[in-house]
């Protein structure tokens, strides 16, 4: 692989090189992978990278001890705003019940994963709203979801594209994953479900530092008891996305068109 990189003048890749040897005579061009887990998506094997893309202003302050940061937006950001894209969602997600509310719900994986201590409560909203599941897919490998079926208002969607979930859904909640962020770029209210002991599950991916623990509270409302979550899920309904103007913006640039952005900053990534 290493020698097949080294034909062309630049690789855009989430991830470093292979085997984590110095491209040479190649540019190698970062894709942000996310925002959650910052000592992980901003830690020092940036470093390899001749230069970074990044989702926004925060993101390209963080990359920048590493590599020269272009802030050019989400990728996906120009799949939301697709002519038709909602229309593809709807039929890509089984058929949904008009007068109910959609709740997704996304959690991560491995330690830091809320499934084993909030699915069954997520469950019970299925008694009043549709219940979409979008598992990790570590987690489905894993087994870890569980038996969800029979009920006719939750489905597992763990392999439906997250931004067509969202297409579709009134509220998202989630726990420590990268979808917090995705939710807050298209605009969805997000309710944040807490695990009681998260500080001992600190570690290389996630810290006291990482954006969706120091600034938690901005993010979405915060549930820390099971019999909270109902109240949670109402106010996100009635008063929408609780995360600022200010802290959005900065999280997400939004041009016309992200290719774009890219096109137009590769000459400076590449050194032209």
């Amino acid at each position: 692989m290493p020698n097949l990189m080294r034909r062309f003048d630049a690789v855009v890749s989430h991830a470093g090189p292979p085997g984590g040897k110095v491209l040479r005579g190649t540019a190698l061009i970062m894709v942000q992978y996310g925002y959650a887990k910052e000592p992980y998506n901003f830690g020092d094997w940036r470093k390899q990278a001749q230069a970074i893309c990044a989702y926004g202003d925060y993101a390209t302050t963080r990359f920048a001890p590493h590599a020269p940061a272009f802030t050019i937006g989400n990728p996906r950001w120009d799949d939301w705003t697709k002519p038709g894209f909602a229309d593809a969602a709807r039929t890509a997600l089984p058929e949904l019940d008009p007068d109910r509310p959609v709740l997704l719900y996304a959690p991560t994986w491995g330690d830091l994963s809320s499934l084993p201590h909030w699915l069954d409560q997520t469950a019970r909203l299925a008694d009043d709203h549709t219940v979409l599941i979008k598992a990790h897919h570590n987690a489905v490998r894993d087994g870890h979801l569980g038996d969800i079926a029979g009920h006719p208002h939750i489905h597992d969607i763990s392999h439906i594209d997250l931004m067509l979930a969202l297409a579709v859904s009134d509220v998202l909640l989630s726990d420590y994953s990268g979808a917090i962020f995705d939710g807050i770029m298209c605009d969805r209210p997000v309710v944040l479900l807490d695990l009681p002991d998260i500080d001992a599950r600190f570690g290389k991916k996630l810290d006291a530092s990482s954006i969706e623990m120091a600034r938690r509270d901005e993010l979405g409302l915060r549930v820390g008891q099971h019999d909270e979550l109902p109240d949670a899920v109402r106010q996100a309904l009635r008063d929408g996305p609780q995360v600022g103007a200010a802290l959005r913006d900065a999280l997400f640039f939004k041009p016309p068109s992200v290719a774009e952005a890219f096109v137009d900053a590769l000459p400076k990534m590449i050194g032209q």
